[in-house]
């Protein structure tokens, strides 16, 4: 009776979702934090926001529902080895023209307790119009629900599903890494993404383009215009903030802008433009693209010179001035100490104590020769890797909100997880809010304030971390003693823009209470905020001096690169 009770309550909780999963527009409150949220789904993506993702090429789709027979539900059932509980699917044909340019399937699956709502986009393998064979082309997550597991929503992860197709076993452990904490979630986004293959390969698969679309129209299907005005697609949609999500450095970037009337739909474009620069800035800084021009510069630059664009100059003339500011603490050539503890790819592993001695010889901005008269870089000792990981997420906020200025846009609110930034003062005139979280409980906070005009971080080694022989050692690490900060739990620092907050955060928290204090109190631009290691288990913040305890902190002003 208690199995049938739990398998009833598993059944009302995906037919509510399946409902919602209809309808999923992006909802407007208070912009993510620091702080996850304690409760209530978090939206991710509006329906029309996850098409542009599955379909980048078209200019509109079909949404054609489709109710399952009880001859392809018993099909499907036995290709997959598990009863359905849907009894119809929302699927999409992504047109060009008029021809199909892929697939996609709006679906959910049970996580660990709650229903998570997401997209399979699909494509013909090769090319080929009369291929059987799909794979899958992207895969997005629009609503999460539970309070764990959240790994699951970051592009790196769901990278992994791309190119799949029904013949791989698309499972954990197999072809799909797991996320340490995740694994129910992730379990989930494995099963829907076999359900929505096995349903486009009895559905679609092999049938002619003008076969699809005559009868998706026959059928009643709704035609949905992905151009950037649709956007804010509604008939309330003309009221109200701009939202927009996409997936940037394997993480959710958000953007929430303030407009309405005759410029709302130059705002409209604008938010997408903005989102545009920060994925150009992922093209340049990223250390997992190989192509990218950080990656050429790890490459060549301990040859000679290497000349470089305007962002690349940038982030090292942040960086050279941020290391310099905090005594090395922020420190962004740790690239090769990373690596040898497994947080960019590789089995985790404690180093040894001579291979962290060699590491650390190599770390430090004065291994970086720059010339900003010739743009060029050279590395002046072996072993410099430059890491972007404590100062590329704040980068990516400030392009956003450069272009979003650049394009008359005054008030906006920019959420990458772990740094955002205020331009202008809010919905109501008196700052945009933000949560700093208990590190110690995830549905509580330490600290709220109003951000207005200013930028904020936060750095914590409780969400990413790796288990070494059931051990746990967090990702923030000192390039004093190569090994992980374990001094403090977390640490909040508002400064003038988000790549300042980003690098001054993670100095903060390698340096901890004795030092960190001393160091923001003399940077002009900086405020922090410092939850230190705890034996008791309780958050007891230690702030800097101009710290804006419970009200929101004054303008912070432009401080030079």
């Amino acid at each position: 009776m208690q199995q049938r009770a739990t398998t009833l309550q598993r059944m009302r909780r995906m037919r509510r979702a399946a409902a919602a999963a209809l309808a999923v527009v992006a909802a407007f409150g208070a912009p993510a934090s620091a702080a996850p949220r304690s409760e209530g789904p978090e939206v991710l993506l509006s329906k029309v926001e996850a098409l542009r993702v599955v379909f980048p090429r078209c200019e509109r789709v079909l949404e054609q529902r489709r109710i399952l027979t009880d001859e392809e539900r018993r099909v499907l059932e036995t290709a997959l080895r598990r009863p359905l509980e849907e009894k119809g699917f929302l699927v999409y044909l992504g047109l060009a023209g008029e021809k199909v340019d892929g697939f996609a399937v709006i679906t959910n699956e049970i996580g660990k307790t709650e229903p998570i709502t997401f997209i399979v986009g699909a494509e013909r393998d090769g090319g080929d119009l009369q291929s059987r064979k799909l794979r899958v082309r992207r895969v997005a997550v629009m609503v999460y629900r539970e309070c764990r597991g959240g790994e699951v929503r970051s592009k790196r992860f769901l990278e992994q599903f791309e190119g799949r197709t029904w013949d791989d076993p698309i499972e954990l452990h197999r072809d799909v890494v797991n996320v340490s904490g995740a694994t129910l979630s992730a379990n989930a986004l494995c099963n829907g993404t076999r359900k929505v293959l096995a349903l486009l390969d009895a559905c679609v698969a092999g049938r002619a383009d003008d076969a699809l679309i005559r009868e998706a129209r026959a059928r009643g299907a709704k035609e949905i215009a992905l151009a950037a005005g649709s956007l804010a697609s509604g008939a309330g949609a003309r009221v109200g903030p701009i939202e927009a999500c996409r997936l940037v450095m394997g993480s959710e970037l958000r953007v929430v802008a303030l407009a309405a009337g005759a410029v709302r739909d130059a705002n409209v474009r604008a938010v997408q433009q903005a989102l545009d620069a920060a994925e150009r800035l992922d093209l340049v800084l990223s250390d997992w693209k190989e192509e990218s021009e950080l990656s050429r510069v790890n490459r060549e630059a301990v040859h000679g010179p290497v000349a470089v664009g305007p962002e690349l100059l940038d982030f090292l003339q942040q960086s050279a001035a941020l290391s310099a500011a905090t005594a090395g603490a922020f420190d962004p050539t740790i690239g090769a100490l990373v690596k040898k503890w497994g947080f960019r790819g590789g089995p985790p592993r404690e180093p040894s104590a001579a291979e962290l001695a060699s590491a650390c010889a190599a770390c430090g901005m004065a291994g970086v020769a720059l010339d900003t008269d010739t743009h060029t870089v050279a590395f002046t000792r072996p072993g410099v890797v430059l890491d972007p990981g404590a100062i590329g997420k704040g980068m990516a906020v400030d392009a956003v909100v450069d272009a979003l200025r650049a394009a008359g846009v005054g008030n906006a609110f920019v959420d990458f997880r772990s740094s955002q930034r205020a331009l202008g003062a809010g919905p109501d005139g008196r700052g945009w809010p933000v949560a700093v979280r208990d590190p110690f409980d995830a549905d509580a906070t330490v600290e709220c304030f109003l951000l207005r005009d200013a930028a904020c971080s936060t750095s914590g080694g409780y969400e990413k971390f790796v288990e070494i022989g059931g051990r746990r050692f967090g990702h923030i690490l000192d390039p004093a003693t190569g090994r992980p900060a374990t001094v403090s739990v977390s640490s909040t620092v508002i400064a003038a823009t988000a790549a300042r907050s980003d690098a001054l955060a993670t100095a903060l928290y390698v340096l901890g209470p004795e030092r960190g204090p001393v160091v923001i109190d003399a940077i002009p631009d900086a405020a922090g905020l410092l939850v230190p290691s705890a034996n008791d288990g309780r958050a007891t913040p230690i702030r800097t001096r101009r710290w804006p305890t419970g009200a929101a902190p004054a303008p912070l002003p432009d401080s030079s690169h």
